[in-house]
């Protein structure tokens, strides 16, 4: 079996090639110089300019000066500002008086304040309601709803006019020229804090002629007195009077009243007074 031998290559006793009198470290150092990889030299970026961007900024900030400036001078202005108060609806209160009241001249229409105007014009005498609407471009409308008279209450020669839920107003519309006057027969101590208005026998006698129950009848009050121990009483010329006291169970007691006239009427009676408050207990008298 043949032995086995190192190549040659490793041999020790290897002749020299040509050359090997350099040493080792001039051989590396020729290597190193011959294959180093030198630096690459990256080469300056161009400057690029934004010019689109800076232009559309720009752009907005001159649009959104131009609007915040145009909205300062309309507001700042008197383009829209008030400058004329129309009053509609103005009968007996100072259409004047309504204007000012209003407090609105010279406001700016964009912020005036029509609620808080509303408010103070029915604070006045005489008004029940009052809208205020803007009317572009310099105009404010306030359209008033008046206290409308529907007749009197009357105690110790002192007569006030009343509206028909029983209200008091010292200015309001004219009642019609045959309103109605109810005389308050009241002691002189019932008067002492001033005059009393029963608010339900204004709502009654109201509710008896709204509702026609003289017509149906056939009949014509003379007068209405009111006491506060017995409540309302209509008078009649040529019919008994009749006392309904307060405005409950009233239509039982315009049934009640025709009942007791058909009856008087077929028994000829002669009766001075119908009481109907009572309920079925009619007093007669």
């Amino acid at each position: 079996m043949p032995q086995w031998r190192w190549p040659e290559v490793f041999r020790t006793d290897r002749p020299p090639r040509q050359g090997a009198r350099r040493g080792a470290k001039a051989r590396r150092a020729a290597t190193r110089t011959r294959f180093e990889l030198g630096r690459a030299t990256r080469p300056a970026p161009a400057r690029h300019v934004p010019w689109r961007g800076l232009l559309r900024g720009a752009a907005t900030v001159a649009v959104l000066g131009t609007l915040a400036y145009g909205a300062a001078w309309i507001y700042a202005g008197d383009t829209l500002r008030v400058q004329r108060i129309n009053v509609v609806g103005a009968q007996v209160v100072d259409p004047y008086e309504v204007a000012t009241n209003a407090e609105l001249d010279g406001a700016s229409m964009l912020v005036a304040d029509l609620g808080g105007a509303g408010g103070r014009i029915e604070a006045l005498p005489g008004i029940a309601s009052a809208e205020v609407t803007r009317d572009w471009p310099q105009g404010i409308t306030v359209t008033i709803t008046e206290h409308e008279g529907w007749g009197y209450w009357q105690a110790a020669g002192r007569r006030v006019l009343v509206d028909a839920s029983g209200l008091a107003h010292d200015l309001a519309r004219p009642p019609a020229s045959d309103a109605p006057t109810i005389i308050d027969i009241a002691a002189p101590e019932d008067l002492a804090a001033g005059v009393a208005i029963d608010a339900d026998t204004v709502q009654l006698v109201a509710r008896l002629l709204a509702e026609g129950v003289f017509e149906t009848f056939d009949v014509a009050p003379a007068g209405y007195t009111f006491r506060r121990d017995r409540g309302l009483t209509v008078l009649f010329d040529e019919e008994p009077d009749v006392v309904f006291g307060d405005s409950t169970n009233f239509t039982f007691k315009v049934a009640a009243w025709g009942a007791a006239r058909e009856q008087l009427a077929a028994e000829e009676l002669v009766v001075s007074e119908i009481d109907l408050r009572f309920g079925p207990n009619l007093v007669l008298r």
